[in-house]
């Protein structure tokens, strides 16, 4: 019979989070792919397109990733891009990803992985990954080396209990927080999530102009959205962290993420 005190869920509690010390939240902004739905668009995607409705995945083109990189409870980076250039945007993303890794040399002098990140999003797990994977696929060749080896590391599926090795691509990973799924249970919107924590969102307009601003070529404008995103998720887990989860994860403080401006790049 196991005793359930302070001191045995502390211990458990620290064996468990003893490789969780960097974080990567991010976000992206997509716009309809033109070109590519008016060549492949079936009948029934095209009847979606017409009512307004959510375009399938593929259909969905990046023109903004936005990031924020945490490591054991540092900001190292706050940083937001936008740009028609797809292949770019989704460079950029990997990059982040790449960084958010903790390379050291053991005693043989070799580089290994000593921390992993991970990943926290909004609703990342049915949209935004998925997304920034496929499209991917489309500009495989575009991408850098790096990208593409920072690719074929998150789609690693070798150590099914995450032993030694994320899975990012299970869904019930360790290495990817989706907060409404993973901690509520349900999606939920950042904007629903966000005011039950006082979180300030959407400042600089909200997704419907996405598009506008594509289309007007504004893609300054389409960064700091993205960014906004990004904060109001990191400032939500942060605060889910520290009330709910009582710090059990090196994270940033509500304080230190909300005085924090991104850097832009467009």
């Amino acid at each position: 019979m196991i005793i359930w005190n302070k001191e045995e869920i502390d211990r458990r509690r620290g064996e468990f989070i003893k490789n969780f010390k960097n974080f990567l939240v991010f976000d992206i902004e997509t716009v309809k792919d033109v070109q590519m739905f008016e060549e492949i668009a079936d009948e029934k995607e095209r009847e979606r397109d017409k009512n307004g409705e959510f375009l399938s995945i593929p259909f969905h083109k990046v023109v903004a990733v936005s990031y924020l990189l945490v490591k054991d409870g540092k900001i190292e980076r706050f940083f937001s891009v936008s740009s028609d250039d797809e292949a770019l945007v989704l460079n950029e993303f990997w990059e982040g990803f790449r960084n958010g890794h903790t390379l050291n040399r053991n005693e043989n002098n070799k580089l290994g992985i000593e921390y992993f990140p991970v990943l926290i999003s909004v609703n990342g797990k049915d949209f935004d990954m998925p997304v920034l994977k496929v499209r991917s696929l489309m500009h495989i060749n575009s991408l850098s080396e790096k990208s593409r080896f920072y690719i074929s590391l998150y789609m690693n599926k070798f150590d099914k209990w995450e032993k030694d090795y994320p899975q990012y691509t299970s869904r019930y990973t360790n290495f990817h927080i989706d907060i409404p799924i993973d901690i509520f249970g349900r999606k939920m919107s950042l904007k629903n999530l966000s005011y039950m924590c006082s979180i300030p969102v959407k400042e600089e307009g909200d997704g419907s102009k996405v598009e506008d601003y594509y289309k007007n070529g504004d893609y300054k404008k389409i960064a700091k959205y993205c960014a906004e995103d990004v904060k109001a998720t990191a400032m939500l887990f942060s605060y889910i962290n520290h009330h709910i989860f009582q710090d059990l994860y090196p994270f940033s403080s509500f304080e230190d993420i909300a005085f924090i401006d991104p850097e832009l790049l467009v």
